[in-house]
């Protein structure tokens, strides 16, 4: 019991990281491999990192569903489109979750970064550019999109970013959210199962996981309270800076 808390009160920096970008990852589209994994793979290491994340979106994912069921179940669109995307992010996510448990740290801590900064660029574009109207997907995009974004995420990437452009010229903003929470639940839960089989997490990462869930439901509970009242800008403005502030952590103890 005194190695439990120990763990928790050594990582308390990473539990209010996570619960305050789970806040804001409501409000605003923050990047799960951007913000919330540069800052664990500082505390721990790149591999552990990526499959604590997995597990931790795959528990919010969990409770996103819960919120957004209605949007779910309302249109049989969204169902049809969850059938399209989730075989092929499926088979995404298991090459994915492989190609962490294998890859070298420091190329790993590189490839987070890589991600990181794409993200941010991205991000200040989206700010910028007068015009963001999504192009149409052509029928293939799904099979395309949907391994692309199961591999990205499988492999602690930003997959739910490209899966969500992909989406949005298709359905809603909320059915966006709604529906990617679907598929990321499976694709973070096969990633984080993967890298635990290959003992790439300890069982201090999963009570990690399992002990901060509670206050995950919380955070998003309040960020859906604040959704509507935070100017998408600053919203944005504010997940740049709190991926930067991550890249700087990782940077600094891994490639420095």
């Amino acid at each position: 019991m005194n190695e439990i808390f120990s763990f928790i009160s050594h990582y308390i920096y990473v539990y209010i990281w996570v619960i305050f970008t789970t806040f804001i990852n409501i409000i605003a589209p923050v990047s799960g491999s951007a913000v919330v994994t540069p800052v664990i793979a500082y505390a721990t290491s790149p591999q552990r990192a990526v499959g604590i994340a997995a597990f931790l979106f795959f528990l919010s994912a969990i409770h996103r569903i819960h919120m957004f069921r209605k949007n779910i179940l309302s249109e049989k669109k969204n169902i049809d489109i969850i059938k399209h995307l989730l075989p092929f992010s499926i088979v995404g996510a298991v090459a994915g979750g492989f190609f962490v448990a294998y890859v070298n740290t420091k190329v790993l801590a590189i490839i987070i970064v890589v991600v990181s900064l794409y993200y941010i660029f991205r991000t200040l574009v989206v700010l910028y550019k007068k015009n963001n109207e999504q192009k149409k997907t052509n029928k293939y995009g799904g099979i395309f999109i949907g391994i692309l974004s199961g591999f990205m995420q499988g492999s602690g990437m930003s997959g739910g970013d490209i899966r969500a452009n992909y989406l949005r010229s298709i359905v809603s903003e909320v059915n966006v959210r709604a529906v990617s929470s679907v598929v990321g639940l499976v694709n973070f839960f096969i990633a984080g199962s993967i890298l635990f089989l290959h003992n790439k997490l300890t069982r201090f990462d999963i009570i990690f996981v399992i002990s901060i869930f509670p206050f995950i439901i919380l955070a998003q509970l309040y960020g859906k309270k604040f959704l509507d009242k935070m100017k998408d800008r600053n919203a944005k403005i504010l997940a740049i800076c709190l991926s930067i502030f991550g890249i700087v952590l990782l940077t600094y103890k891994y490639l420095l």
